[in-house]
């Protein structure tokens, strides 16, 4: 008969479960000693961080400037920029007005927008973004540049490295309402713009262009170098077809009848181009 053995070993105490109310207490030591820890490291780094500001602010009142720094200007030199940081040099870094500057900045003409950062070495960069040229608005005695923008700024000399501007006659100005500068009336900008454009993307057209002149009535007209003629494009658009016409009768007609053999050419018309000799009264259409 099987059986089996039994042994009840009652002296032995059994595994206590869980933790005793001694344990409990040694981890709440613990637990509050780790956040008196963390609580003073973050009061040392607090107190180093303010330490470290406020000798950085007696350190910034001991910086003196010792270099003013230009970039992004090509057709204002370094020498006329730094006329409007006159006294900087050997001031106090901490005295420099860095809006004041770049407002002063900003409000020269030639300059679209400007931005003055001053640095702990010493320096002071002025970076300026300048308006681009492009053409010469005559008006009488008067020339004034217009710029991309349509803004109308003061004549100045150019770089030798930048490209000659077009002469403009009759565009039409106006003073905008909280606008230092003047512009140029938005449809006579808009074909002026379309006009350069496509002058300047034209083969031969970009070498001869010289005058523009708006006139009434579609009348919008060009001479070209060297030459009286009128060479009507008139202010309707489609430039780019307009000035090959005037290639090709450049290229067949004026170079065998002679620069001043016409008084006006007329371009505005499909594939046609009507010429007035200087010599005849009437009209003459010519297809190229």
């Amino acid at each position: 008969m099987k059986g089996f053995v039994y042994d009840d070993d009652s002296e032995i105490p059994p595994e206590p479960i869980g933790r005793s109310g001694g344990d409990h207490q040694n981890d709440s030591e613990l637990s509050g000693s780790r956040w008196k820890a963390i609580a003073g490291v973050t009061l040392l780094v607090v107190a180093g961080l303010a330490a470290l500001g406020v000798y950085a602010q007696q350190w910034k009142k001991s910086i003196w400037i010792r270099e003013v720094v230009f970039s992004g200007n090509h057709l204002l030199s370094a020498e006329e920029l730094m006329k409007k940081a006159d006294g900087l040099i050997g001031k106090n870094l901490e005295e420099v007005d860095g809006p004041a500057l770049t407002e002063s900045y900003a409000a020269l003409p030639y300059i679209r927008q400007a931005e003055v950062v001053k640095e702990m070495n010493g320096i002071v960069r002025v970076r300026v973004e300048e308006r681009v040229p492009m053409a010469k608005v005559v008006s009488g005695d008067k020339v004034q540049v217009i710029d991309t923008e349509g803004y109308i700024l003061p004549y100045r000399d150019f770089p030798p490295s930048s490209s000659m501007l077009l002469r403009v006659t009759g565009m039409k100005i106006k003073h905008v309402k909280g606008v230092r500068l003047k512009k140029a009336d938005e449809r006579s900008f808009a074909v002026l713009k379309e006009m350069i454009e496509a002058v300047t993307a034209s083969e031969y057209a970009r070498f001869l262009v010289r005058d523009i002149t708006f006139g009434e009535g579609n009348k919008t007209y060009f001479i070209a170098a060297g030459s009286p003629t009128r060479f009507i494009v008139g202010n309707d658009g489609d430039y780019k077809e307009k000035l090959k016409k005037f290639e090709i009768f450049w290229q067949q007609v004026v170079a065998k009848k002679g620069l001043d053999g016409y008084a006006k050419v007329d371009l505005r018309f499909n594939k046609r181009v009507f010429a007035v000799e200087n010599s005849l009264p009437g009209f003459h259409r010519i297809s190229p």
